[in-house]
């Protein structure tokens, strides 16, 4: 699950249980800008994992393993241009 975004990105929902082995956010842009993760359960119900402050063009790596439900997604929130990488299992 990979691309970029300046906003917000909704992944698809999985109809099995997984686990998201890491993530990477890149700022894009000339300015430091917040990024926040949610997993999305199949009511809508949102929970963050992670809310971050990524610096001008730095980058934000996290290789906390989360276990995910079926029927959930990532939802992605950021407040500049990024881009993401999410490694899932």
């Amino acid at each position: 699950f990979s691309g970029s975004v300046s906003g917000s990105i909704l992944q698809v929902a999985k109809n099995v249980p997984s686990e998201i082995i890491s993530f990477s956010l890149v700022n894009e842009t000339a300015g430091a800008l917040t990024a926040t993760v949610y997993i999305r359960d199949e009511d809508g119900n949102d929970t963050a994992i992670s809310k971050v402050s990524v610096p001008a063009n730095g980058e934000y790596v996290s290789d906390a393993k989360r276990k995910v439900l079926g029927s959930t997604s990532i939802y992605l929130i950021t407040s500049g241009a990024i881009s993401y990488y999410f490694s899932i299992d």
